[in-house]
């Protein structure tokens, strides 16, 4: 690697880690808890030599498990072998083991968080060199750095979820395939690419939605070599590296998970039998016990897409819109027939994983097509520097500091779109579709919830008070030094609501937020009865449901009154 390409190197490791390493530690969202201890049982089945336990369902969810098992590793190594067992990761005892033996949930969802982290750095870096095969180091750069800096990326890339890496694996797969056969067949471009996609694999099975994009790079390369070497002999070069990539892929599946190791029919029926029975029979075989094709179905996929497509245009920088409007023009401009084969290809990619997920039942969470949002940002990111090489064509004096200028000063602007949503960057939305809508895009996903923990804090003696809290796992629990209570929304639907009123009664504050109204008409009931009630104190961040903490002592007996009569319709 050349001076000028370590250099940038560099700059591209500082962009990546900079704003994924402030304030790592300074919220929590609703799932990490729940993969904490699913991490946690997966440390204990390897300290236990228990591998046909280091399965959990369809995720499978190795790469985020092993995470944590690191973490755990370097935290609390001897939690392996205080013979506590498994811990059931829907209840609430996990926490308080770990508090109780001396160690912070907190600290640990830290560790786990930083060693993710320093994975999406190394695969940033991975990019950047893939994308400097064709490039050059300026593009290269300005290409990787704008779409590791695109802020609902940025946000869920810091945190420990499985949406970010599988995004960044599987365009590191299709990169790695694409670069061993436009420019360099060196072998060790497909293995990165076949065990970028085994890694992808094991994050989540729905990174099986990149497979097609794979057969159809290959099933172009067969039609152009063809024209040289005649179509058998075309066809069967590219079989033989198909073939090479799935051995490859199915190796490194296979060394990376150690549950294949002691019992892999098991673990392959956990991950797709359970893969299949959500996509196509709702939910999980915990819930239909086996796969009955017959009854497979699946969703009426039009209103889920719309979802989707308007989810990427809110949560698309300007500096990303603008991006895909240059590389629109460009595509009908003289230039790299190689680079306008890429943009088709993360386009598609971009279109399987929306596919996907519009099609499974009940799989419609936004971040889930996080591939769909990366590889749009790729496609604008081609598209700037598509921009950057018109000007080096036509001045040759741009080339150099200008040009790297240039790069710095795009990556910068991206950065600039996150930075305004620090510490929660996937909270982002794009302002001129807000303008237009007339509304922000309010999130719901934990955040905020600490600051309400740090209010509660400052009271007199605060280890000695309960709150009842909505989101309280983690999102407040962690911060809060006192006794939480969770507020499960299923206590609502019960008739007369005895366990909301059973716990009100154990606590000294409520805190809920504005997102709790519109779940149920039940909790619609629950909201507007609380609204006759002045919060204590109210939390309001741009972009998040707001957050109000109320004295429960200040609820006066006509909002029991009026919850206890209410039947369930």
């Amino acid at each position: 690697m050349n001076l000028r390409k370590s250099l940038f190197a560099l700059l591209l490791l500082a962009v990546t880690l900079a704003p994924r390493l402030a304030a790592l530690d300074s919220f929590v969202t609703l799932d990490e808890p729940f993969w904490l201890s699913v991490g946690a049982n997966y440390y204990y089945a390897l300290g236990q030599r228990e591998l046909e336990n280091t399965v959990y369902e369809y995720h499978p969810a190795v790469t985020t498990m092993s995470f944590v098992a690191a973490a755990f590793l370097a935290d609390f190594p001897e939690y392996r072998g205080l013979g506590q067992g498994y811990f059931d990761v829907d209840k609430e005892k996990f926490d308080p083991f770990l508090i109780k033996n001396g160690h912070d949930p907190l600290r640990l969802l830290f560790l786990s968080r930083l060693f993710q982290v320093l994975t999406i750095a190394l695969l940033a870096l991975l990019i950047f060199h893939l994308f400097s095969l064709f490039l050059g180091a300026e593009k290269a750069f300005l290409t990787a750095a704008l779409i590791s800096s695109a802020p609902y990326f940025l946000g869920h890339s810091r945190l420990l979820s499985h949406e970010a890496l599988v995004a960044f694996l599987v365009l590191s797969s299709i990169l790695g395939l694409f670069a061993y056969l436009e420019y360099k067949p060196k072998g060790r471009y497909l293995f990165f690419s076949a065990a970028a996609a085994a890694l992808a694999q094991l994050t989540k099975s729905s990174a099986m939605a990149m497979f097609p994009v794979v057969g159809l790079i290959l099933a172009v390369s067969v039609f152009e070599k063809a024209k040289e070497r005649g179509f058998k002999a075309a066809l069967f070069s590219r079989l033989k590296i198909l073939g090479v990539w799935l051995a490859a892929m199915c190796f490194v599946y296979f060394i990376a998970w150690p549950g294949m190791w002691a019992a892999p029919g098991k673990m392959l029926y956990e991950v797709y039998g359970n893969a299949f029975s959500y996509a196509f029979q709702g939910a999980r075989l915990q819930v239909t016990h086996e796969l009955q094709p017959a009854s497979f179905s699946l969703e009426s996929a039009g209103s889920i897409i719309a979802l989707f497509v308007e989810n990427l245009a809110w949560r698309a920088t300007p500096l990303s819109w603008a991006g895909i409007a240059l590389a629109l023009v460009f595509l009908f401009q003289p230039g790299s027939a190689a680079l306008k084969k890429l943009n088709v290809y993360f386009l598609l990619n971009a279109a399987a994983f929306i596919l996907l997920f519009s099609l499974a039942r009940g799989r419609n969470s936004p971040h889930y097509i996080m591939a769909s949002h990366v590889s749009v940002d790729a496609i604008a990111a081609l598209g700037w520097a598509s921009l950057l090489g018109f000007f080096e064509s036509k001045w040759a004096s741009f080339r150099a500091a200008p040009a790297a200028g240039f790069a710095a000063l795009l990556a910068g602007l991206q950065l600039s779109a996150a930075a305004a949503f620090f510490p929660y960057y996937y909270t982002y939305y794009n302002p001129l579709w807000a303008a237009a809508a007339g509304k922000p895009y309010a999130s719901d996903y934990g955040e905020g919830f600490e600051k309400a923990a740090a209010y509660l804090a400052q009271k007199p003696d605060a280890k000695s008070i309960t709150v009842f809290a909505f989101r309280g796992r983690g999102a407040f629990s962690y911060f809060f030094p006192g006794r939480t209570i969770i507020l499960n929304p299923l206590f609502v639907e019960e008739p007369q609501m005895e366990s909301v009123f059973e716990r009100l009664k154990q606590s000294d504050y409520l805190v809920v937020n504005d997102a709790f109204t519109p779940r149920t008409s039940r909790t619609a009931l629950f909201a507007n009865e609380l609204r006759k009630t002045a919060p204590e104190h109210s939390i309001y961040i741009e972009g998040v449901s707001p957050i109000h903490i109320f004295r429960v002592a200040d609820l006066p007996p006509s909002f029991y009154r009026a919850l206890s009569e209410e039947e369930t319709p």
